[in-house]
């Protein structure tokens, strides 16, 4: 196309709408673990490092979800076992997410981690709830069909903190 045939074609698309992209839309960024045989979702930015094959140090008297602590760069992490929340059960794993949490020092214990996702600000699933503060979810996204939970790690965070 020459300069005319280009002015032509703007002149004659002007008054047309434009159509959204859909690369416009935002995207999130996720990373999801399996936990036992279930698949939950972190936000990608809440989550600093993953970490296998360290030595998990026992703690009494705290509650069944806390394994104990793992030592990381010299720093004690609590470890947080989601399958002893969800399904009362402990997992048996040695591989751990270290959450990014500016103050807190937190490892989540998970059995995998099965992939990055970035997903479509529009097709993630918020929950609505009158007790924003308990929930343990905050909502959730589809991948290969699988409706898989996003964890709310703030309010995870809170409830460590009360049981403490």
């Amino acid at each position: 196309m020459d300069n005319n045939e280009i002015l032509k074609h703007i002149e004659t698309n002007k008054n047309k709408p434009v159509k959204k992209s859909s690369e416009s839309e935002k995207l999130l960024k996720f990373m999801i673990v399996q936990v036992n045989n279930k698949k939950y979702a972190f936000f990608a930015h809440q989550i600093k490092e993953i970490v296998t094959n360290v030595s998990l140090y026992f703690v009494p008297f705290v509650p069944p979800y806390i394994r104990g602590f793992i030592n990381r760069h010299g720093e004690p992490h609590t470890v947080f076992d989601l399958n002893a929340l969800f399904e009362k059960e402990t997992l048996e794993s040695s591989t751990f997410l270290i959450s990014n949490f500016e103050n807190d020092q937190i490892a989540f214990l998970v059995s995998a981690v099965t992939e990055i996702l970035k997903i479509p600000e529009s097709k993630i699933h918020m929950i609505k709830s009158s007790n924003e503060n308990d929930e343990l979810f905050i909502g959730s996204v589809t991948s290969d069909d699988d409706e898989i939970f996003i964890i709310n790690l703030p309010n995870i965070k809170v409830r460590l903190e009360n049981d403490l």
